[in-house]
């Protein structure tokens, strides 16, 4: 190989190095950010709260655990989810709830899956 050659597969080979590595560090950030805390205690409480006043008429707490289980997609499946649920029910009213009992759901959820409430 010539030197413009090696110079030029080196350049390309740290390109992709670099590209993998940003890859992988977005997708930790995104798991770390999830398992350090994505909501409140309290928003847990108003979503248990929530869940035993309206969600409890069809379901019971057992039915959403390991659901929200931790994956590769962990983040995609949590937003999804949430959409979910924020489009479907309650089953009677179908998007019928505030977007904040919505999302105290979901941080209630999320605890009975064993994620972590936000320090903050």
């Amino acid at each position: 190989m010539t030197n413009h050659r090696v110079f030029n597969f080196l350049a390309v080979l740290m390109t992709v190095i670099s590209l993998i590595a940003c890859t992988t560090m977005a997708q930790e950030e995104s798991s770390a950010g999830i398992l350090q805390g994505v909501y409140t205690t309290a928003q847990a409480e108003r979503g248990a709260k929530t869940f035993s006043d309206i969600c409890r008429n069809c379901h019971v707490p057992r039915d959403f655990r390991s659901i929200l289980q931790q994956s590769e997609n962990t983040e995609a499946i949590i937003t999804d989810y949430y959409g979910l649920i924020s489009q479907t029910m309650p089953q009677d009213s179908p998007g019928g709830l505030s977007e904040e009992m919505y999302l105290d759901v979901m941080a209630y959820l999320l605890s009975i899956n064993g994620y972590p409430a936000s320090s903050d």
